[in-house]
């Protein structure tokens, strides 16, 4: 058994799961609110009151798993997709913290990773294309104190984006669409993947107005604003074709109604993302997918 615990901008998901190479069975899953302000981009500077509210909601939900897995899915995780000459794999490391630090000014403070996209070619060369991950070392530190005060077997910690990468990567939803962009719903956040031909592309974050502070018509328009950017931005692209697709996922709330939305006002295909077929267990909510490809081992 495992735990996963998703921390986004004001929320927590947590996910308790057998997990696999191959598969996720869920056997409980909750979340909670906690105040924004306890993290930001430095990371959880509340760490007593973060880990107090965690306990309690393991406690009342009866949670006794202590292996635990992270997910960053808020602005204390940097991005930057990398193009790397293709050398030793011993190497790639010292590449991307050297090429990170001078595309985004990053300084030592911060912690850096990657994960291998594919290959590309580029003016008669191949190269490497990986998406680069920062975080600062404040941050990282904070998340540990949480799995220390919490009594955790902290396993990994991992991006929201990461996580995505895994849960679509043998889906065939991905693989048959030229261009399809993924719709993550969050509470005052949206973020957007784009996929060509079976293949992340790269990812955008639109801040919104709290779900809290807004109507459900506010929200979806809003979102539907958003989405309809990304697509004439996919046009711009090489590959822009007609052949676009829309998923969604996120708070389940909502999507139903925003499926409608972007199918009539963007004239799109649209659907909500389906149980990934890897997947069992109790009754499967969108709002969780973060959390579940967080426990995936790919």
């Amino acid at each position: 058994m495992a735990l996963s615990i998703e921390i986004r901008n004001g929320f927590v998901y947590l996910v308790e799961a057998r997990a696999t190479k191959t598969s996720v069975t869920i056997q409980k899953t909750h979340y909670y609110s906690f105040p924004e302000e306890w993290v930001t981009e430095t990371g959880i500077n509340n760490p007593e009151g973060f880990s107090s509210l965690l306990l309690q909601h393991m406690r009342e939900q009866n949670i006794r798993d202590k292996k635990a897995f992270v997910c960053i899915n808020n602005g204390s995780v940097i991005y930057r997709e990398l193009n790397l000459p293709r050398v030793e794999d011993r190497k790639i490391p010292l590449l991307v913290r050297t090429e990170m630090m001078s595309a985004l000014n990053l300084t030592p403070d911060y912690i850096m990773d990657y994960v291998y996209l594919n290959e590309v070619e580029s003016d008669g060369s191949m190269y490497y294309r990986v998406l680069g991950v920062a975080m600062l070392k404040s941050a990282i530190e904070s998340i540990l104190e949480v799995a220390k005060r919490c009594h955790l077997q902290l396993q990994v910690i991992d991006s929201a984006t990461n996580s995505i990468l895994k849960l679509v990567q043998d889906n065939k939803l991905v693989q048959e669409s030229d261009q399809l962009i993924i719709a993550d719903v969050g509470n005052g956040h949206l973020k957007l993947y784009l996929y060509e031909n079976g293949q992340y592309a790269l990812s955008r974050n639109n801040k919104l107005i709290s779900f809290k502070d807004n109507s459900n018509e506010e929200m979806i328009s809003t979102i539907v604003d958003n989405i309809n950017k990304m697509v004439q931005f996919s046009y711009t692209r090489k590959l822009g074709t007609d052949s676009k697709r829309v998923v969604l996922c996120g708070i389940d709330e909502l999507l139903e109604d925003l499926q409608k939305q972007v199918s009539e006002n963007l004239l799109i295909e649209c659907e909500i993302l389906k149980k990934p077929y890897f997947v069992n267990g109790m009754k499967y909510e969108n709002r969780y997918v973060n959390a579940i490809g967080t426990l995936l081992r790919k």
